[in-house]
Protein backbone atom coordinates (compact mmCIF):
# COMPACT_ATOMS: atom_id res chain seq x y z
CA UNK A 1 0.00 0.00 0.00
CA UNK A 2 1.19 3.51 -0.75
CA UNK A 3 2.17 6.07 1.97
CA UNK A 4 0.18 8.79 2.31
CA UNK A 5 2.63 10.90 0.66
CA UNK A 6 2.39 8.71 -2.50
CA UNK A 7 -1.25 8.88 -2.56
CA UNK A 8 -1.46 12.79 -2.26
CA UNK A 9 1.35 12.82 -5.54
CA UNK A 10 -0.64 10.22 -7.41
CA UNK A 11 -4.53 12.06 -6.54
CA UNK A 12 -2.99 15.62 -8.05
CA UNK A 13 -0.63 14.28 -10.70
CA UNK A 14 -3.64 12.01 -11.77
CA UNK A 15 -6.67 15.06 -11.22
CA UNK A 16 -3.93 17.26 -13.29
CA UNK A 17 -3.83 14.90 -16.11
CA UNK A 18 0.06 14.90 -15.98
CA UNK A 19 1.22 11.77 -17.20
CA UNK A 20 4.11 10.18 -14.46
CA UNK A 21 7.01 10.54 -17.14
CA UNK A 22 5.94 14.58 -17.57
CA UNK A 23 6.25 14.97 -13.95
CA UNK A 24 9.43 13.13 -13.70
CA UNK A 25 10.72 15.18 -16.40
CA UNK A 26 9.07 18.75 -14.73
CA UNK A 27 11.27 17.86 -11.79
CA UNK A 28 14.07 17.09 -13.79
CA UNK A 29 13.89 13.31 -11.99
CA UNK A 30 13.78 9.80 -12.57
CA UNK A 31 10.25 8.43 -13.89
CA UNK A 32 11.68 5.30 -11.45
CA UNK A 33 12.10 7.95 -8.32
CA UNK A 34 7.77 9.15 -9.52
CA UNK A 35 7.02 5.74 -9.21
CA UNK A 36 8.67 4.94 -6.05
CA UNK A 37 7.20 7.94 -4.32
CA UNK A 38 3.46 7.12 -5.34
CA UNK A 39 3.81 3.30 -4.70
CA UNK A 40 6.55 2.17 -2.11
CA UNK A 41 4.92 1.81 2.06
CA UNK A 42 7.47 4.42 3.38
CA UNK A 43 8.14 6.78 0.81
CA UNK A 44 11.77 7.00 -0.15
CA UNK A 45 14.70 9.67 1.19
CA UNK A 46 13.95 13.06 -1.13
CA UNK A 47 15.31 16.57 -0.78
CA UNK A 48 13.18 19.57 0.62
CA UNK A 49 13.97 20.62 -2.82
CA UNK A 50 12.73 17.59 -4.82
CA UNK A 51 9.36 18.00 -2.97
CA UNK A 52 9.10 21.16 -3.96
CA UNK A 53 9.42 21.22 -7.24
CA UNK A 54 6.99 18.51 -7.38
CA UNK A 55 4.32 20.61 -4.89
CA UNK A 56 5.13 23.38 -7.67
CA UNK A 57 4.50 20.98 -10.30
CA UNK A 58 1.48 19.57 -9.04
CA UNK A 59 -0.08 23.21 -7.57
CA UNK A 60 0.22 21.29 -4.11
CA UNK A 61 1.04 23.11 -1.14
CA UNK A 62 4.66 22.27 -0.21
CA UNK A 63 4.23 22.60 3.30
CA UNK A 64 2.43 19.57 2.81
CA UNK A 65 4.62 17.35 1.11
CA UNK A 66 7.24 18.25 3.58
CA UNK A 67 4.81 17.17 6.23
CA UNK A 68 3.92 13.95 5.18
CA UNK A 69 7.85 13.07 3.73
CA UNK A 70 8.67 14.23 7.51
CA UNK A 71 11.49 15.93 5.57
CA UNK A 72 12.35 18.95 7.61
CA UNK A 73 14.78 21.57 5.48
CA UNK A 74 17.42 22.87 7.84
CA UNK A 75 16.18 26.37 7.15
CA UNK A 76 13.16 25.42 9.86
CA UNK A 77 15.27 24.05 12.30
CA UNK A 78 15.21 26.44 15.25
CA UNK A 79 18.30 28.18 15.47
CA UNK A 80 17.85 30.52 18.39
CA UNK A 81 16.24 30.33 21.86
CA UNK A 82 13.74 32.56 20.48
CA UNK A 83 12.73 30.32 17.39
CA UNK A 84 12.64 27.68 19.57
CA UNK A 85 10.16 29.31 22.22
CA UNK A 86 7.74 30.64 19.39
CA UNK A 87 8.10 26.87 17.87
CA UNK A 88 6.73 26.01 21.33
CA UNK A 89 4.06 28.34 21.61
CA UNK A 90 2.48 28.06 18.10
CA UNK A 91 2.52 24.22 18.26
CA UNK A 92 0.37 24.28 21.53
CA UNK A 93 -2.40 26.93 19.45
CA UNK A 94 -5.31 25.08 18.10
CA UNK A 95 -5.56 24.52 14.32
CA UNK A 96 -7.93 27.51 13.94
CA UNK A 97 -5.31 29.96 16.34
CA UNK A 98 -2.40 28.52 14.20
CA UNK A 99 -4.51 29.14 10.76
CA UNK A 100 -5.21 32.78 11.54
CA UNK A 101 -1.60 33.34 13.15
CA UNK A 102 -0.14 32.48 9.48
CA UNK A 103 -2.62 34.37 7.62
CA UNK A 104 -1.69 37.82 9.81
CA UNK A 105 2.08 37.01 9.23
CA UNK A 106 1.82 36.09 6.03
CA UNK A 107 -0.34 39.75 5.70
CA UNK A 108 2.86 41.26 7.22
CA UNK A 109 5.41 39.50 4.95
CA UNK A 110 6.28 40.66 1.31
CA UNK A 111 5.43 38.39 -1.37
CA UNK A 112 9.26 38.40 -2.26
CA UNK A 113 10.72 36.85 1.23
CA UNK A 114 7.23 34.52 1.33
CA UNK A 115 8.69 30.76 0.59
Amino acid sequence: MASDLGKVIRRARKEKGIGLRELARTVKKSPALITRLENEERAPVVTPETLSAIADALALPVDQLLVLAQRTPDELTPRSELEFALYRRVKDLRVGEQKKLLADLQQRTPKSKRS
